[in-house]
């Protein structure tokens, strides 16, 4: 379930509420731009903090851009997979932005990932990565909108930046058409980062049966939450719809296009 929020001042995001979605997502470590005052209440000890955000609206002609990211992080978490919360924030106009939780703890810029490396320490998660992005019909999965912590204990990436997926990134009343170009198509081929890096067949069936197992009531759920940003409803009918059925057709999809997947010596299931 989404959430809106206060946005208090550019560069820093007051929570005073806990996203009820946490039990069904990645687990992280996010940036605290000032650590405020003890709630003075309960015996937890609690205090306030201001967390940092990266923040992003709908343009006059990219109407689409945060009813995709909503749809895209809470599916991604429902999966487990590393993609940082995401909410809605209001600013005094009352305009809404998709609003991601910053990860980025160095405050440099991070550089985007070389997929060799990327491949060679995460490549059990290579297949939850690539089913992920033919479920959503991602087409923008590119080295820099992937990050990875190498030094870590235990290493870790996040994906981030799903504005194009879906119903795409183009002017008002497009998006039906994009769903209807990509119902057919795997679409992540031949551009994704790291299609080249999936070498074993299970990694992908895995990740299929986890997308299989979301529960039929929550993409409509999702999917109605995130219309209140910009969708029409027939744009909210289509996009449930095309969701519902991409769910239950990946396996034909990834067997329709095993060459897609060079890497994959070997078929046995899909």
């Amino acid at each position: 379930m989404s959430h809106v929020y206060k946005l208090n001042t550019y560069g820093s995001l007051t929570l005073q509420n806990v996203a009820n979605n946490a039990q069904m997502s990645g687990m992280g470590v996010y940036h605290v731009s000032a650590w405020g005052q003890p709630v003075g209440i309960g015996a937890t000890q609690a205090v306030h903090a201001q967390v940092s955000a990266i923040c992003k609206k709908n343009g006059a002609q990219t109407p689409y851009w945060v009813a995709n990211e909503l749809v895209a992080v809470e599916l991604g978490r429902i999966l487990r997979l590393p993609i940082p919360p995401g909410f809605i924030i209001l600013d005094t106009n009352q305009t809404a932005y998709y609003a991601s939780l910053n990860f980025n703890l160095t405050g440099v810029a991070l550089p985007p990932i070389i997929p060799a490396n990327f491949i060679t320490s995460f490549h059990g998660e290579i297949g939850a990565i690539l089913v992920f992005d033919i479920f959503i019909a991602n087409l923008d999965r590119h080295p820099g909108n992937l990050s990875a912590d190498y030094n870590g204990n235990p290493p870790s990436y996040n994906l981030f930046d799903h504005s194009h997926c879906l119903l795409g990134s183009g002017a008002p009343g497009t998006g039906v058409a994009s769903l209807t170009a990509a119902a057919n198509s795997i679409v992540i081929a031949p551009n994704h980062a790291l299609i080249g890096g999936i070498q074993n067949e299970a990694l992908l069936v895995q990740a299929v049966e986890r997308v299989e197992s979301i529960p039929d009531y929550f993409i409509p759920s999702v999917v109605r939450e995130a219309a209140q940003y910009g969708l029409t409803p027939v744009e909210e009918n289509e996009l449930s719809t095309f969701l519902q059925q991409r769910r239950n057709q990946l396996r034909h999809l990834i067997a329709s296009n095993k060459a897609a997947f060079p890497g994959v010596a070997q078929w046995s299931v899909l």
